[in-house]
């Protein structure tokens, strides 16, 4: 006996039991049977089939999509995990936003655990600058989530049309994402994605203006594992490079310092009409890590602008504002300033520093980390680690041993010391760093001279600068390596040095009296870890 299968019709959404492969419901296959004027072999009926193939169902619960004068869906937005549409609520009688999750991800529990993640991540905020999550449903199959609708346009579309912003009304916005990046703040949250294409931004004619976050898909809790979030493998990069901040691309631990370079990254946008670093994925990431910003293309911002950029963009997140409402405190001086025509300083800026607790929320302050971390001159390397975890437990015991100072690292090139390493640090940064107060990178490989000579001096001088020394050029190579380790032993720190090579045989004559480095950095003073690898 033929067994009857129920299905759904793809031209009127009809159920009916199918015996064979028909996607067509009795009632539209007779009208298949008479498809009237064709100018094609193929029936205008089988065309409409076809394109109904191709779009999704009009209906998700009570809520309907909205179609253009081309019978279409009112398509808002598409990234990487749905499409959003403009809908409206057949209940309540007013528009929706509706994002659906996009099919070719629905056999895909980890996409649809993000997806989901997304949506009840959203609900929990209620702010003015964030879109409201109004409800989470599933129709056919199909994930869906229904939001606010925002009559306006997206930031990316607003700065496409006018070439770049004026300066007040680009700090208007920056305010009113950083208005929303705070509620994000107070939930335990890290958004990880601010980019002008997820605000939406609306201009009223009195000249005021309202912004909002509109996509928290790559959203993730502090202190949550990879493995818990359900949306990313540990250290793996999530993103969008032109907005990342230096930490996305390194794997360590973010918090809400990394939004708010992403944040800066689209004031320099709105204020431009162009991202700083440009080129493929891998030049951008390097250039984020590396290179300094190109302060030139900011000769018509107001000097007040330039300095809240180069805060906000800071590599080292120490160095920027430490939430969300220190920046909102900044943005009265800025704009005094350039009302006045008057120059600031970074230190005019100055807020308390970053320390991770969140007043009044009731909560319980989360587990401290680094007061400071410098990773960005490491190498960029694959997050992908196999059979090493004899040396991963290695490098575990060394830091957990406080009798060991120096572990070098030598093998062949190639052989994955930098992906170890990193790795390691990754892994490391998800613990908070295990009780370091300071964490410090350097590659000696990136800073060797065109004449084949490594700049040590200028290793000497950076770090002695980002340790705290007064004045870091004065004195002997070995009288800087003193003092260094005088003012790392202050602190439990982890102090990774990669290339080492050119330091341990260096070139000339001086190769038979030369002492390593980090041997002098040990002879001077007992130094909590040195993590170096050639």
């Amino acid at each position: 006996m033929r067994q009857h299968e129920i299905r759904t019709c793809v031209v009127c959404r009809a159920k009916f039991s199918a015996t064979s492969e028909n996607e067509l419901c009795p009632v539209c296959m007779l009208h298949n049977a008479f498809p009237g004027e064709a100018e094609s072999g193929e029936s205008s009926f089988e065309e409409a089939a076809k394109a109904t193939l191709d779009q999704p169902s009009k209906r998700f619960d009570h809520y309907e999509l909205a179609t253009g004068e081309d019978g279409k869906p009112v398509e808002l937005g598409r990234g990487a995990m749905g499409v959003t549409y403009k809908a409206f609520d057949i209940n309540l009688h007013c528009p929706v936003t509706l994002k659906v999750i996009s099919k070719r991800y629905l056999g895909d529990k980890s996409a649809r655990l993000r997806f989901l993640r997304e949506a009840r991540a959203a609900a929990k905020l209620r702010h003015s600058n964030v879109a409201s999550v109004l409800h989470l449903g599933k129709s056919a199959g199909n994930y869906f989530y229904a939001m606010e609708f925002i009559d306006g346009e997206t930031l990316d579309d607003l700065v496409k049309r006018s070439g770049r912003l004026d300066v007040k009304l680009a700090l208007e916005i920056t305010v009113e994402v950083a208005a929303g990046l705070a509620a994000v703040h107070e939930q335990n949250l890290v958004q990880r994605d601010i980019k002008p294409t997820n605000i939406m931004v609306r201009l009223s004619e009195q000249g005021s203006v309202t912004a909002k976050i509109i996509d928290l898909g790559l959203a993730k809790i502090l202190g949550e594992s990879a493995s818990e979030a359900g949306i990313s493998s540990a250290g793996a990069f999530v993103g969008t490079p032109e907005f990342a901040s230096p930490e996305q691309f390194g794997g360590v631990g973010l918090d809400i310092r990394s939004d708010l370079y992403s944040l800066g990254m689209t004031l320099w946008v709105m204020v431009t009409g162009q991202t700083p670093f440009r080129g493929s994925s891998a030049e951008v990431m390097y250039q984020h890590q590396h290179s300094s910003l190109p302060l030139e293309r900011l000769k018509d911002v107001p000097q007040p602008v330039v300095v809240f950029l180069e805060k906000l963009l800071e590599k080292d997140p120490a160095q920027r504002f430490p939430t969300p409402n220190e920046l909102l405190k900044a943005i009265p001086t800025i704009r005094d300033a350039i009302d006045a025509r008057r120059r600031i300083t970074r230190q005019s800026l100055q807020t308390t520093p970053f320390t991770g607790s969140r007043v009044g929320t009731g909560k319980p302050p989360a587990k401290s980390g680094p007061e400071k971390i410098s990773v960005a001159r490491l190498p960029v390397t694959g997050s992908d680690v196999f059979g090493r975890e004899e040396d991963v437990a290695f490098l575990d015991l060394a830091w957990a041993n406080k009798d060991v100072n120096i572990v070098t690292i030598v093998a062949w090139a190639g052989a994955g010391k930098s992906t170890l390493v990193n790795h390691w640090l990754r892994r490391m940064a998800t613990n908070y760093y295990r009780s370091a107060e300071l964490v410090f990178g350097w590659s000696f490989y990136r800073k060797v001279t065109s004449s084949g000579t490594s700049s040590e001096d200028e290793f000497l001088d950076a770090t002695l600068s980002w340790f705290g020394d007064p004045d870091p050029r004065i004195g002997t190579a070995w009288e800087k390596g003193e003092r260094l380790a005088k003012l790392v032993a202050h602190h439990r720190t982890l102090l990774v040095l990669d290339g080492l090579e050119p330091l341990q045989n260096p070139p000339g004559p001086e190769k038979a009296n030369y002492v390593s480095l980090p041997s002098r950095l040990f002879y001077a003073h007992s130094l909590p870890l040195i993590l170096g690898f050639a």
